[in-house]
């Protein structure tokens, strides 16, 4: 008989279900990446590659042999080719419509066109302007029903790998580690755009899953061939993802019978890729003419600017120490990769025209490294839980108050996060699409979904003793000084430092909310002292 599932796993599982639901329940704007990606939904839908009756939708295309294709791999668009055959089989369009008119009501309608757009995006005629804005604004429930398909359902499976795997590694904290993955960096926002990233992360992080589960038993060069598919697979999501198959390349040979695992990976590599290669001989007829091409570009910024790593994610520091913990207890493979992917994923942003892929709250084409990372937080939150908890809520309360508001939010500042959540004006959810005028009361449903995720990730982790707070205090510290500064430093256009006290209020929020869960973790552990047997003893260990 299969053995039953404990009380902490399902309660992990039920954790990021419920996550899942939250990033369900959003609905987000559009943008010239989403718009690109359905240009060419429909273009294969009719047949074609070409984006021409849709291409003053987006900006994010490209002229080629006297015709428009989206700059966009072309994985996106063919998973959700038969949702959208099926939706538009179905009336949805006419549902669209009308839940688009619902949202037009709202008290911060945030779908309708503008009153003044920038007519140069459209040819310098307001009536196409016009046209288009409506268009769009008619698109987006539909948009945001492949997002399900495309980005939100991807997330959850992308979870349960990253719990699964960081559960071998370091058992009770795999749920603790791939929340805090989706709450804490910008998975939280892409898991409910409609971009590639995510889906293209989670086959490549599945290709890891396999290798990593062949690794602990014998030899199986079947799984080493399907780990290679999927990874081949992420290509034709995602272009970059190639860098991660060459890394994993070297996971799945470093062990006996070299020779049989590289041929059963680079074939399975080869099978996956196909169908990007087969799509661009199709489109632009050559199956290695590749769109887009990076340029270089600076590191301080995706580290110390208004939307770096360091700023809104310092989670992520945590995690790049839980990985080296992990090579110093023995999982000396498993670290390497995490590092490699880290270092080249993080090189490749640099050297990227735009570093941070447009106005995403942080560096986009980082997120195929995040899964990897976010298995070192497993080994952070045992051995370093009061410093991973002091830098995750900070972590957790921008990447939420992001997608609440305005995630892709370019050089804005994040005092305009803490301005829309003093207003109201928030990011439709399907309550909205229902006809629910208030923007707080709409994005209820969101709030609660993640509430409740975070207390059965707490429900399924053991219960660890702090250990001295005095490092994480210091952290936390030192988190606050790099936010508020270190965009002034980076040279953005709008600081904290400048931009009045939005941005510096939403700082003290998060700071006062991670001092307020360090002291309830320590009073909580208090009282189980006065309980024996009742707080599991786990000494923190560097």
């Amino acid at each position: 008989m299969p053995k039953r599932m404990s009380v902490r796993a399902r309660a992990g599982v039920l954790a990021i279900v419920s996550l899942g639901i939250g990033w369900a329940f959003v609905m987000h704007s559009m943008g010239w990446a989403q718009l690109s990606s359905y240009a060419q939904v429909r273009a294969l839908a009719a047949g074609h590659a070409e984006i021409d009756p849709w291409h003053w939708e987006t900006r994010d295309k490209a002229w080629f042999g006297g015709h428009f294709y989206s700059v966009k791999a072309p994985g996106l668009a063919a998973l959700t080719l038969p949702a959208y055959l099926a939706l538009d089989a179905g009336g949805a369009k006419s549902l669209a419509r009308h839940a688009a008119a619902n949202a037009s009501r709202a008290d911060y309608p945030r779908w309708t066109p503008p009153d003044h757009p920038d007519l140069s995006q459209y040819g310098y005629s307001a009536r196409r302007a016009h046209r288009v804005e409506v268009r769009v604004e008619n698109e987006t429930p539909l948009i945001w029903a492949l997002t399900l398909v495309g980005a939100v359902i991807p997330a959850v499976a992308l979870l349960l790998l990253v719990r699964w795997v960081a559960e071998r590694i370091e058992p009770g904290y795999g749920t603790a580690a791939a929340i805090t993955l989706g709450l804490g960096t910008i998975v939280m926002t892409f898991a409910a755009e409609y971009f590639s990233h995510v889906v293209a992360a989670t086959l490549g992080f599945a290709a890891f899953a396999l290798l990593f589960r062949e690794r602990e038993g014998p030899a199986r060069i079947g799984l080493v061939g399907t780990a290679g598919l999927l990874a081949g697979l992420a290509v034709s999501f995602e272009y970059p993802l190639g860098l991660l198959g060459a890394i994993l390349f070297a996971y799945a040979v470093a062990r006996g019978g070299r020779l049989r695992r590289a041929a059963a990976y680079a074939a399975g590599a080869a099978i996956g890729a196909a169908p990007a290669l087969a799509f661009n001989l199709w489109a632009l007829g050559s199956p290695f003419r590749w769109i887009d091409l990076p340029r270089p570009g600076a590191a301080v910024d995706l580290l110390l600017g208004s939307r770096g790593i360091l700023t809104l994610t310092p989670v992520l520091v945590i995690a790049v120490v839980g990985a080296v913990m992990m090579r110093k207890r023995g999982r000396a493979a498993e670290a390497a990769v995490i590092g490699a992917v880290a270092i080249v994923y993080f090189l490749y942003n640099t050297g990227y025209w735009l570093p941070f892929g447009g106005g995403s709250p942080g560096p986009r084409f980082l997120i195929p490294a995040l899964p990897f990372l976010a298995i070192g937080l497993a080994s952070a939150y045992r051995r370093l839980p009061a410093l991973t908890v002091a830098l995750a809520i900070p972590s957790v309360t921008f990447m939420l108050a992001g997608m609440l508001t305005f995630p892709l939010i370019g050089d804005n500042g994040t005092g305009t996060w803490a301005n829309q959540l003093g207003s109201g004006a928030l990011e439709h959810t399907v309550l909205t699409a229902l006809g629910v005028h208030n923007g707080r009361l709409a994005v209820t449903p969101v709030l609660a979904a993640v509430a409740a995720a975070i207390v059965l990730a707490a429900l399924a982790t053991p219960r660890t003793r702090l250990g001295d707070v005095r490092p994480a205090l210091a952290a936390l510290l030192g988190w606050a000084v790099v936010s508020i500064a270190g965009p002034t430093v980076a040279g953005d256009p709008v600081t904290p430092l400048d931009d009045g006290p939005a941005a510096l209020s939403l700082i003290a929020v998060a700071a006062v909310a991670s001092l307020a869960g360090l002291l309830a973790l320590r009073y909580r552990e208090r009282r189980a002292e006065r309980a024996p047997g009742r707080l599991a003893v786990e000494t923190p260990t560097p």
